[in-house]
This record gives structure tokens, C-alpha cells and sequence, in this order.
């Protein structure tokens, strides 16, 4: 199951939500190198959506570096520090 799915489920997930969203928040021109960059207040709103969407290159093949942009890379150390709830 990934994080996304489990989030909900956790007695943990508003501290995972808090770290995800500084994690979004410090990374924010890396999830949007183009530019118009959502506020932090934006990106803290749509933490579940914001985590669904960049959960998608790595469903396929679990946690397949090669799917992920370089520039996103920051994300699966982020994925191995949040421990599942079966750890």
C-alpha cells in the first residue's frame, strides 16, 4: 500500500502531513521548476493530493529511481523516513 493510501489510516498522520508539507514547502521549486509556485499555505491544504501525485511515477516498480526525475530525488529519502505502519 503507499503512503498516500495509508495516510489517512495512521494515528501518526498529522505529524506525517506536517513533515510532508515542510518537505513540499522547502522543495517547492523542484515540484515546480517552471515557476508560479503555489503559496505554503496552498501547498499545505493539498498535502494528500500534492503526495498522491508524486506517489505515481513510483507505483509501477515501487521505488524505481529511474521513473523519478533527478530533480525529484529528495523525494524517496523523504518515503524511507517515514516508516510504514507495519515497520
Amino acid at each position: 500500500m503507499t503512503l498516500s493510501a495509508e495516510l489517512p489510516f495512521r494515528p501518526d498522520a498529522e505529524q506525517v502531513r506536517l513533515k510532508l508539507g515542510t518537505a513540499f514547502i522547502e522543495h517547492a521549486g523542484d515540484l515546480w521548476p517552471l515557476g508560479g509556485t503555489p503559496s505554503a499555505e496552498w501547498i499545505r491544504d493539498h498535502i494528500d493530493d500534492l503526495l498522491a501525485l508524486l506517489e505515481l511515477p513510483l507505483r509501477r516498480d515501487g521505488r524505481d529511481v529511474q521513473r523519478l526525475r533527478h530533480r525529484l530525488h529528495w523525494l524517496l529519502w523523504l518515503l524511507s523516513d517515514i516508516d510504514p505502519l507495519d515497520s
